[in-house]
């Protein structure tokens, strides 16, 4: 069980997270029934203020285990009548009154909402899961060490989110046009796309409604606390933030809350760095500017010319038009060295007709073209690993 870290009761510091553990401990241990009155918990619920209702029952409690007698008095000089202080003998008593299955309850720093701390073999199972997962060898370290400290320091048994680790650019476009509205990022516009970024959530954390009723089906993104208060589930968030940055990881957008990433994202474009990527694993010259459309050679080695965005490039839906590819060919064959002539060959006759030109280009050479970048995005996307955010 976490220790309190002040006094809690009639003339106690009342701290709320001090006060939530203690009404949660006697909102699960059973009062015995007595003359008038039924078999019920001290407490019915618990909210982290130490009210009338709570005092009432630290006292009863006191009493009803021989800490204070019937009138009140503390014979104990490790009791105080009607308080409750780590390390006292109420305190040791309410620990040996709840149930097992109660045994380690906690609450968040400031926070009035407690919770069953994860066991071994659940953080394990969290950690097994982790590994099975894709990410650099370096940051899965990163992963790991977060995943241990929040054990560690809160008893919670954090996991990687569904589709929360390395994703291919299939499944960032899967995701992005999902209607879901959860990434901005077409595909190789995420840093999830190059295994050095994480979501990380709460799925499974057993925490106890304000009736002591206990939450099993948490999600991982904490749907079930964020319906009863918002501001108990960012605390949570907040304290996952807190154990990444501590072990050396970076956090992303203040509302992307479970992400972490292997890198300060301060002044990176992923559109430059995809860009990038794609020159250095494909045959085309690539650049990207921002939200701006990227730019492409064709691989003829000349002009760039817009071809659209990451989503319409892999969707094979390029904005390659008849007018620039025909002039991009058209350039291209002009720059060709011309072929030597044989020795002794006689010079052309004035007036002799010109090199061919470049053929006409047709539709099925635009759709030719769109398959060519889509495959030039498929050589990146088999690349990730040697994505750098600068």
């Amino acid at each position: 069980m976490q220790s309190i870290t002040g006094t809690v009761g009639t003339g106690g510091a009342n701290g709320t997270s001090d006060v939530a553990l203690v009404q949660a401990i006697l909102v699960k241990i059973q009062r015995a029934a007595a003359t008038g009155r039924a078999a019920a918990p001290y407490l019915p619920s618990y909210d982290g203020s130490a009210g009338p209702a709570t005092l009432a029952a630290i006292l009863a409690f006191q009493t009803d285990h021989a800490l204070v007698a019937a009138t009140g008095i503390a014979a104990n000089p490790r009791v105080t009548s009607g308080l409750v202080a780590a390390g006292d003998a109420t305190w040791a008593k309410l620990l040996e009154q709840v149930p097992a299955e109660f045994s380690d309850m906690r609450v968040l720093a400031g926070g009035k909402t407690v919770y069953v701390a994860a066991t071994a073999a659940q953080l394990q199972a969290k950690l097994t899961a982790a590994g099975a997962l894709t990410f650099t060898s370096a940051f899965l370290l990163r992963v790991n060490a977060t995943i241990n400290r929040m054990h560690s320091e809160h008893g919670i048994a954090i996991g990687v989110c569904p589709q929360g680790d390395r994703r291919t650019f299939q499944a960032q476009y899967d995701l992005f046009t999902s209607g879901r509205n959860v990434t901005n990022a077409g595909p190789g516009e995420s840093n999830h796309n190059f295994g050095m970024a994480v979501d990380l959530g709460f799925q499974g954390l057993r925490w106890l409604r304000s009736n002591g009723a206990v939450v099993t089906n948490e999600t991982y993104w904490l749907h079930q606390l964020d319906g009863v208060s918002a501001a108990e589930s960012q605390r949570f968030w907040d304290a996952l933030r807190t154990a990444g940055i501590d072990i050396g990881a970076f956090r992303g957008p203040a509302t992307d809350r479970p992400h972490l990433q292997n890198w300060n994202d301060a002044g990176v474009s992923m559109a430059v760095r995809l860009g990038d990527l794609l020159t250095r694993s494909g045959t085309m010259r690539w650049e990207g500017r921002g939200r701006q459309p990227y730019r492409s050679d064709l691989g003829l080695g000349g002009e760039m010319i817009a071809v659209g965005t990451a989503a319409q490039i892999w969707n094979r839906q390029a904005t390659v038009s008849l007018p620039d590819l025909q002039r991009l060919r058209t350039a291209a064959a002009a720059r060709r060295p011309a072929v030597p002539s044989a020795r002794n060959a006689p010079p052309a006759r004035p007036g002799a007709a010109a090199a061919p030109a470049a053929p006409p280009v047709t539709q099925d050479d635009i759709v030719a073209m769109r398959q060519a970048l889509r495959h030039q995005f498929e050589l990146a996307d088999a690349n990730w690993r040697n994505w750098t955010p600068r």
